[in-house]
């Protein structure tokens, strides 16, 4: 196991229990889900020095998961330490799945089936020597909106991402709303209808539809002549961007039923601003306008009463401010509370 040290690695020092630093001048940020590791060297302003991606097959397990993140590590800090650049002060992490902040353990997801309640945190504290502070993709997406971007923080927001699944995270009252075991926000599970699927023979949920799986899946079933079976959902997604009628179409569709499940939730919180995730948001001008229409069809608001439809305005950045946002939301908030 490798420990950072000010002058380097250690590997027998322990991490504290809690982080206790109130500052930092550089951060290890990881993004990580199940088709790939993005690790960066950024400052808590959001500029990102060197950044290094691997790939994850989901079919591997939580301890060789570790080994990747240590060796990819190693390996840029390695390039860091070359143009004398300080070691990190923390270590910064966006995953996917159902993190509970309270046990700092991941759950099983989509993207790493085998993983069963891992320590997450407590093992990177223990890899890296450093403070750890993790997130879920929604709710470190949602803070680096806050953070790095434009978004109201005095207002209820919702932020939805789509991969692996789909999931919106929550800012209600001045506080990103977290639950036992990291399960709220898992919208994706919403039933679309009461028949079930011949294919699945199971009743279809909305990521069968909205999350990027499914909409590769739904583009290779409704529009088969048109994809190539090795079809992503970003291809999708990209491809509407560019004015693809297909892909218009998928997305338009896939938009509009989004929006009429929508409506209990706006009913339920009125958020001020709803806001879609990378890389929903490359297409967002296709994807807004019958987003907005279902919404307010479904809800039967309009005007003001309806939550202003967004989208991040990141783009391809946006999964590196995500894997530092965990890490600078901490230090604002101690900063702010003394």
């Amino acid at each position: 196991m490798h420990g950072f040290t000010r002058a380097g690695y250690n590997p027998n020092i322990m991490p504290a229990i809690e982080p206790l630093l109130t500052s930092a001048n550089s951060m290890l940020g990881l993004n990580l889900d199940g088709e790939r590791l993005l690790i960066v060297y950024g400052s808590p302003s959001g500029m990102v020095q060197e950044r290094l991606t691997v790939s994850t097959p989901a079919s591997r397990s939580f301890p060789a998961i570790l080994e990747l993140i240590t060796a990819s590590a190693d390996r840029l800090l390695m390039i860091t330490q070359a143009q004398h650049l300080p070691l990190p002060d923390c270590v910064s992490v966006s995953i996917t799945g159902s993190y509970d902040p309270l046990s700092g353990t991941l759950g099983s997801s989509p993207d790493f089936p085998e993983w069963k309640s891992e320590p997450l945190k407590s093992q990177l504290g223990l890899r890296f020597n450093l403070p750890v502070f993790i997130e879920q993709h929604p709710t470190a997406g949602l803070l680096a909106e806050m953070l790095f971007g434009s978004t109201d923080a005095s207002s209820t927001q919702v932020y939805l991402s789509f991969n692996p699944t789909l999931r919106a995270s929550f800012f209600l009252n001045g506080v990103i709303y977290q639950s036992p075991g990291g399960s709220a926000g898992d919208i994706g599970k919403i039933f679309t209808c009461d028949t079930p699927d011949p294919r699945l023979n199971r009743l279809l949920t909305l990521n069968d539809y909205l999350s990027l799986d499914g909409l590769a899946s739904q583009a290779l079933r409704a529009q088969p002549s048109h994809w190539d079976l090795n079809t992503t959902g970003i291809q999708v997604i990209q491809a509407a961007a560019e004015g693809d009628p297909y892909a218009v179409e998928l997305i338009e569709g896939a938009a509009k039923m989004l929006g009429e499940n929508l409506a209990p939730l706006i009913h339920l919180l009125r958020p001020r601003q709803i806001a879609l995730a990378y890389p929903v948001s490359l297409s967002a001008a296709n994807f807004l306008p019958p987003l907005r229409a279902a919404a307010a069809a479904a809800s039967g608001l309009g005007g003001l009463e309806l939550p202003q439809f967004t989208a991040s305005q990141f783009g391809h950045r946006q999964p590196e401010l995500e894997a530092l946002a965990p890490a600078v939301s901490a230090f604002r908030i101690r900063a702010s509370s003394r």
